[in-house]
């Protein structure tokens, strides 16, 4: 957006001020894969945030109303019988060729990858590799029991993690903290992850801005954070996008996450039908972010390029490109009147090759899983100031100048610069990786089981 010079705290052009909110909102994108906390009751809000039956609700596909078989019960307790008596690989096998046609060959291949990177953390250990694969994946399996036998679940605009009866959050740190070589991993600046718990105790809100890289980098967080600082990765809330709320295989893992959920430009128009229905959802969502930002001691990840990070030809990877709407929008927010002190950081991620995305941007539900065994590692930036007025991204800059243009590739490169400080971490088969200046090396947290 254009600035109007008239007052010394140049505020947005009136002309500029037309693009929607939820336009940039659905252009960026966040990710849903994810300790062992507490078990409580459910809260209000998260009785709320599992939809009714009956309701009509909003899918990639169609519009429908989900009305329960008076068996579901019944049928999926069944299920879950079963899948709690596999004794091993061979029974996760099975289980896996009775999925969708569309998903057997992928989660057989998932496994296949599973298996061999367990063999490689746990030193060839035949018997442990197989406990830990038999595990992890019963947990995986009776959480998909309840999508394909059960009523779907659909996501509404602010979800809320999903912990008992069956604790979603714990099942996605048992999967992606498995394959997390720890002394290999980096998280940079930890004081400045105490002062964002500090902001947050105090009320305030704080906003990352980053890279996406992995299916898995909902993960990442509350599991390097989980020792040095507890209870920081339950309170993300992320900005997710179409995939991570409608893949069957990524569905459950998004459960146990903390979401604003909006349906991506990129997929809006695959069905024209329901095209107003999910811009409805995408207002009701800026509506839910406004009102949580106006409450305070909120923490948003979201990742404004609204895809993951791709590997170039010559085998490097820097992150992508953002959309400054995305930036602008959650500038906006954060400062409109009436909204609690926001806080803004750059935050690299490190994790690519842990779960490496396809080569290619995909429009399909559905995609290959490799999984590898290797370091991840997390660096959060300097907070920014992201007025025109103070901010030191917009010094110097003329009359005419695109500031929503300026301040993104300004938080952007900060994010490029943290990554390449510890990208080095996240090679399969690499040696040892030394910590850059003010690292530490993140600790195994109790919520990876040790098999």
């Amino acid at each position: 957006a254009k600035w109007d010079q008239s007052s010394s705290r140049r505020k947005p052009h009136a002309s500029n001020l037309a693009r929607p909110a939820m336009a940039a909102l659905a252009s960026a994108s966040a990710v849903s894969l994810g300790a062992l906390p507490r078990a409580s009751a459910l809260s209000r809000q998260q009785r709320r945030a599992v939809p009714a039956r009956g309701r009509r609700v909003v899918t990639r596909a169609a519009v429908e109303t989900a009305e329960k078989d008076p068996l579901e019960d019944l049928k999926v307790g069944a299920a879950k019988l079963v899948i709690s008596l596999l004794p091993n690989e061979g029974g996760l096998r099975w289980v896996g060729g009775l999925l969708p046609s569309k998903f057997k060959s992928t989660f057989d291949g998932l496994v296949t990858s599973y298996k061999k990177q367990m063999l490689l953390a746990l030193n060839g250990d035949e018997e442990r590799a197989g406990r830990a694969l038999t595990s992890i994946f019963k947990d995986m399996l009776t959480a998909y029991s309840g999508q394909i036998i059960g009523t779907p679940f659909e996501f509404p605009s602010h979800h809320l993690a999903i912990r008992e009866p069956f604790d979603y959050y714990q099942m996605a740190n048992a999967y992606i903290g498995s394959l997390i070589e720890f002394d290999r991993s980096i998280l940079r600046y930890p004081e400045r992850w105490s002062k964002v718990q500090a902001q947050l105790a105090a009320g305030d809100n704080v906003i990352m801005l980053g890279n996406h890289q992995s299916e898995g980098d909902a993960a990442f967080i509350p599991l390097l954070t989980e020792v040095s600082h507890p209870g920081l990765g339950e309170q993300v809330t992320y900005v997710a996008g179409d995939r991570v709320v409608t893949d069957l295989l990524c569905k459950p893992f998004s459960m146990g996450k903390n979401l604003l959920c909006v349906h991506s430009k990129k997929h809006m128009d695959d069905d024209p039908s329901l095209k107003s229905a999910k811009m409805k959802q995408n207002l009701n969502t800026v509506k839910e972010m406004q009102r949580l930002l106006k409450k305070g001691g909120l923490l948003i990840w979201i990742a404004p390029a609204g895809g993951r990070d791709r590997r170039a030809p010559d085998g490097t990877i820097t992150p992508d490109n953002w959309d400054p709407a995305a930036v602008e929008m959650m500038r906006k927010l954060g400062t409109k009147k009436g909204a609690a002190k926001t806080h803004y950081y750059p935050l690299a991620m490190a994790t690519y090759d842990i779960m490496p995305p396809p080569a290619t941007k995909e429009k399909s539900i559905g995609e290959e899983r490799v999984v590898n065994f290797t370091g991840a590692g997390l660096s959060l930036g300097e907070e920014i100031d992201v007025d025109p007025a103070t901010g030191e991204w917009a010094k110097g800059l003329g009359e005419d100048a695109d500031m929503a243009d300026a301040l993104t590739k300004y938080v952007l490169a900060k994010v490029v610069d943290e990554y390449r400080a510890i990208e080095a971490c996240n090679v399969p088969g690499g040696g040892s990786v030394a910590l850059p200046e003010g690292a530490i090396r993140p600790t195994r947290p109790p919520s990876v089981p040790v098999f």
